[in-house]
């Protein structure tokens, strides 16, 4: 998954690398941005680049900026049964996630740690709030903190498998930790859990469609996105519908051949997965001209000789199709920009997709 922003993005895009906009969604932004066609609220697609019924022309962008970060903040949330200390996959996950640790493309995550069974997160209390699975043993920082990046390797180096799989009272705390820190946090944070096991449920509620619930809550009632890892022994059908009700399409799966490398790679695909497709909203340098939520618009280019398109707004998530399109976290106070998971994939395509905000003309609305 390659971007052509220039700059880490942060982002929730799942879907099929490589899928195309739907050119019937799409608007013609101009040459160089002068003559832009912009249909208005409401209004139609004017090709020539004239007003549309609606009004707006390519005159009232005030300019066209790179998408910004926003910060990701990871809940890591590790099996540790006895089943992990087959096959050297206990090493090996260890190995893999203090690479992941120290590789310097990841500084600009916030990461928290915690395993089970372990700690009292050992399914004598299955659901959060109040079991202790919802505490980390490392709690949230940058690692771009050398001190925090020890800590968090220092933990995994002392720590053995053993013990039962309480999948519920995991999942559960984690995505309560998440909805938590994500209250206390910073405007426009995007919250991920990773879950990373290699068995079947053995303690609380063994039943999927519970199991998976605490993800679906997480992810439709405040965003958090939750990425199913599966070592050899898991069951894939059950991680991959962790991973759909959390909003990241499927699981990983990592077998017992070259099993550390295989997870590091997989870690870093989350990472981009997480890190691609949702931009802060701009922000004004004058307090006295704040941007208006309703001029904006996303442009989307193949290449830099392509002149670009103004991709159309939806609602929200739920509106998003095959044909893509992009939306706010809050259409009345937005402080994200999401893309639809058509929009991201097309972005992602080629090393040479950009996307860019342009600020001051009417949003093209779907």
């Amino acid at each position: 998954m390659v971007l052509g922003f220039g700059a880490l993005m942060v982002g929730a895009c799942n879907g099929t690398i490589g899928s195309e906009l739907d050119e019937s969604l799409i608007e013609d932004s101009g040459s160089g941005g002068a003559g832009a066609a912009n249909g208005g609220p409401g209004g139609n697609f004017n090709p020539t680049g004239g007003d549309g019924t609606g009004g707006g022309d390519s005159s009232c962008a005030d300019l066209v900026l790179e998408p910004q970060t926003v910060p990701v903040s990871m809940f890591i949330t590790v099996d540790k049964s006895g089943s992990m200390g087959s096959n050297n996959k206990w090493n090996n996950t260890r190995q893999a996630f203090n690479a992941f640790f120290q590789d310097p493309a990841a500084d600009g995550l916030n990461v928290a740690l915690r395993f089970w069974p372990d700690d009292g997160c050992d399914g004598g209390d299955c659901q959060a709030p109040g079991n202790v699975c919802d505490q980390p043993q490392v709690p949230m920082g940058s690692l771009t903190d050398t001190n925090h990046e020890q800590a968090l390797t220092q933990l995994f180096n002392s720590k053995n498998p053993g013990g039962n799989t309480p999948t519920e009272a995991a999942l559960s705390g984690a995505v309560e930790f998440a909805r938590t820190h994500q209250m206390g946090g910073e405007a426009g944070e995007q919250l991920v859990v990773i879950l990373v096991t290699d068995g079947e449920p053995t303690a609380c509620n063994q039943n999927i469609n519970v199991i998976k619930s605490y993800a679906e809550d997480g992810f439709n009632m405040d965003g958090i996105l939750t990425f199913a890892v599966g070592l050899a022994g898991s069951n894939e059908n059950q991680m991959n519908q962790i991973a759909q009700a959390g909003g990241t399409n499927q699981g990983y799966f990592i077998g017992n051949n070259n099993t550390q490398q295989a997870l590091l790679q997989a870690l870093k695909d989350i990472q981009e997965v997480a890190v691609s497709c949702t931009f802060a909203m701009p922000e004004s340098d004058d307090p006295d001209r704040p941007i208006d939520p309703n001029q904006v618009n996303i442009i989307y280019q193949t290449d830099d000789g392509d002149p670009g398109a103004k991709v159309p707004q939806v609602a929200g998530e739920s509106a998003c199709t095959a044909q893509g399109g992009w939306y706010y976290d809050d259409p009345n106070d937005p402080a994200v920009i999401y893309l639809c998971d058509a929009t991201c994939d097309a972005a992602n395509s080629s090393e040479t997709s950009k996307i860019s905000i342009e600020v001051g003309c009417a949003s093209v609305v779907q």
